[in-house]
């Protein structure tokens, strides 16, 4: 007599998918059906939502909203106290002093101002307003990445609790199936005993549920990992039921709609926007300056008054590298939004057939356990009448669990 061949219990397998706006549409979806699985599946995403690197991600998005703003503050100019006393080898006007003035000129070796400068920007060539726009690229960038990292823990949560609850289900499977055969291993001991039954038929059943413990060993090992997991996105392991959640519709997205494009494409404004930002670094600046100080020396005071237009030309050989670098940044961002929207039409095309396959092996196991579980209840009919061989028994219980 041969031996059974036992197969392991199908394991439950997850994709990861990078296209978390249909994630969360599947994981809103997937909170409505049962109100027990709702709650449970709902604190389990709420508590996702408060994981550390969601908090971190929400910190530095308030930090470049912070920036864009401080970007657009720019057009309000800058201001600066001034406070200095200058020490000269000779005597020197305090203040100002202008052909056909009718006081005289104040002269001192020591000179002490006081007083306050203001500069107003012209933004003639658009330096502040492209960079504004890098700033607010910067901003829409970290937004995405942001709610990327909330569906990425909404998604490793529900994922987590999925498992858990399949493998509860696949524990509960092997329980049962543990328990007929300590049953069956109880009455071929006693018929060994009575001399009714060979011993070998004792040693497949011992054989078979030592397997069938193997197996729970291995399960409730992959169920800790899986605990583990869920605690590390969510800080809960709540219990779950055995209603299975029902699976939502597919919705079709177009790849420029995915975040991993959407991000790209930020970046590449960004960079666009640091590009035009560098180049119109390279013109003149202009500005209008006025000044108000206080001249103390002379054993006098004198205030002064001034009001400026400033023309300014950049002569660095740097801001023209820096300018090149950045167009070319630009230039291979551009490439990375091409190569990340063929790459996500690729995925998503994958993930598709993925599900409708997973649609199809549901409905098909779902009519086989039907089928395999009225099979088995005639074979065990036949095995106590002595009509079936054990081995043969055992083997549909084993074709049953799988499928289980």
């Amino acid at each position: 007599m041969k031996p059974p061949i036992l197969s392991k219990p199908a394991r439950l397998r997850v994709n990861h998918s990078p296209f978390q706006p249909t994630v969360l549409a599947l994981l809103l979806a997937l909170a409505v059906p049962t109100p027990a699985s709702a709650n449970t599946l709902g604190d389990v995403l709420q508590a996702a939502l408060n994981h550390p690197a969601v908090r971190s991600r929400q910190a530095q998005l308030q930090a470049a909203e912070q920036d864009a703003s401080a970007a657009t503050a720019r057009y309000l100019g800058r201001g600066s106290l001034l406070l200095d006393q200058t020490n000269y080898e000779g005597q020197h006007v305090v203040g100002y002093f202008y052909p056909g003035q009718t006081t005289p000129a104040m002269l001192d070796n020591t000179i002490s101002r006081v007083g306050i400068s203001y500069s107003l920007p012209i933004d003639l060539f658009g330096v502040i307003a492209a960079s504004r726009e890098k700033a607010q690229g910067n901003r829409d960038a970290l937004e995405l990445l942001a709610r990327q990292e909330q569906l990425l823990r909404l998604n490793q949560a529900a994922s987590a609790l999925t498992r858990k609850q399949a493998l509860q289900l696949q524990a509960q499977a092997l329980q049962t199936q543990r328990e007929r055969v300590e049953a069956a291993v109880a009455r071929i001991r006693q018929e060994v005993d009575l001399g009714r039954t060979a011993g070998v038929d004792l040693a497949l059943a011992e054989s078979d549920l030592a397997r069938l413990q193997a197996e729970e060993a291995r399960l409730q090992g992959q169920l800790g990992d899986t605990r583990a997991d869920l605690l590390d996105a969510s800080g809960q392991d709540p219990e779950v039921g055995t209603q299975i959640v029902a699976t939502p519709a597919w919705q079709d997205v177009e790849p420029d709609q995915t975040l991993a494009v959407r991000i790209a494409q930020a970046r590449l404004l960004s960079l666009q926007a640091s590009s035009r930002e560098a180049n119109r670094n390279l013109l003149p600046a202009l500005s209008l300056g006025a000044d108000v100080f206080s001249n103390h020396g002379g054993s006098g005071d004198m205030t002064t008054r001034a009001i400026a237009l400033r023309l300014t030309m950049p002569l660095e050989v740097g801001s023209f590298k820096r300018a090149n670098a950045d167009a070319a940044r630009a230039l291979a961002t551009e490439e990375d939004v091409a190569a990340s929207r063929q790459t996500a039409r690729r995925q998503w095309q994958s993930l598709h057939s993925a599900y409708n396959s997973a649609q199809a092996d549901a409905q098909a196991l779902d009519k086989e356990v039907r089928y395999r579980s009225e099979v088995v209840a005639v074979e065990e009919k036949k095995w106590e009448l002595g009509a079936q061989t054990l081995e043969n028994l055992l083997r549909q219980r084993r074709d049953l669990l799988d499928a289980q």
